[in-house]
C-alpha cells in the first residue's frame, strides 16, 4: 500500500496539545491542504509560536450561534476537529500570514487549558480510522462506485485535472474518502459529519449517498481545489 499519505513523520513531535485555530464554515480532513491568510492579532501570534515549535495547530469548525463569543476564548466549536500541519508559509511585513495547512488526523478535543495565551489551547486525543469491514461490505466495488459518481459530479477534465491520480493510486480507502469529501462541495454540515465519522465503512458509504444527491439536486461544477479561507 502507498505511503504518499503517511502522517507518520508530522506526528513525531505531537504530544497530545496544540493551539486551536477555529473557523465558522470549514471543516479540514486528513490529508487535504487549506490555504490560509491570517490576519487576526491572536492568531498571528498563534501561527508564529506554532512555526517556531513543531508547525502542528488543531483546526475546529465554531458551532452555530458562535458569532457572540467569536472574540472570546469561548466561543462553542465541534469537539471532533483535525490536527494539520502548516507545510509552507509566508510572514508579511505587517505580521500577516500566508500558508498552507496539511490535514495529518482526526482528533477529539477533550480539554481546554487555562494559560495566558490570547489564542485557544487544547489537550485532545487522536482518532484513528476504524478499518474492519462487515461482510456485506466490497471495498474494491465501494472504490469503483466512488470514482463513478465523481465523474459524474466532476466530469473526466476534472478528474484528469485534479483527482485521477489520487483515484488510480492505491491508497488506502479511508485516505481517498477523506481527500473527496474534503474537495466535494457538500454543506459544510455534511463535511463535519464526515469528519466525526471514524469508521471507514460508513464513511464511505456516507459519501457515496451524499455524491449521489449531490448530483441529482444540481448540475452546477463547483472550482477544484478550495479557495483561501481568511480567518
Amino acid at each position: 500500500m502507498s505511503d504518499l499519505f503517511s502522517s507518520g513523520d508530522a506526528l513525531k513531535d505531537f504530544h497530545g496539545v496544540a493551539p486551536v485555530f477555529p473557523l465558522p464554515d470549514v471543516v479540514l480532513f486528513p490529508h487535504a491542504l487549506l490555504p490560509l491568510h491570517i490576519f487576526e492579532p491572536r492568531y498571528r501570534e498563534m501561527m508564529s509560536d506554532a512555526i517556531a515549535r513543531n508547525r502542528l495547530i488543531v483546526l475546529a469548525r465554531l458551532r452555530p450561534g458562535h458569532q457572540e463569543l467569536y472574540h472570546t476564548k469561548s466561543a462553542p466549536i465541534f469537539p471532533v476537529a483535525c490536527l494539520g500541519r502548516v507545510t509552507a508559509d509566508q510572514r508579511l511585513p505587517d505580521g500577516r500570514y500566508y500558508l498552507i495547512l496539511e490535514g495529518i488526523v482526526r482528533v477529539r478535543i477533550d480539554e481546554e487549558l487555562d494559560d495566558d495565551k490570547p489564542y485557544r489551547v487544547a489537550r485532545m486525543t487522536m482518532i484513528r480510522n476504524r478499518t474492519r469491514f462487515s461482510e456485506q461490505f466490497d471495498a474494491e466495488a465501494e472504490r469503483t462506485r466512488l470514482l463513478t459518481l465523481c465523474r459524474r459530479h466532476l466530469g473526466e477534465e476534472g478528474l484528469r485535472k485534479n483527482l485521477m491520480s489520487v483515484l488510480e493510486s492505491d491508497v488506502k480507502l479511508g485516505t481517498l474518502c477523506d481527500i473527496l469529501a474534503y474537495a466535494c462541495p457538500f454543506p459544510v454540515e455534511r463535511k463535519q459529519h464526515l469528519l466525526e465519522e471514524a469508521g471507514v465503512e460508513r464513511r464511505c458509504r456516507m459519501l457515496s449517498q451524499f455524491l449521489a444527491e449531490l448530483i441529482e439536486s444540481s448540475g452546477e461544477r463547483d472550482p477544484f481545489p478550495p479557495r483561501f479561507s481568511a480567518n
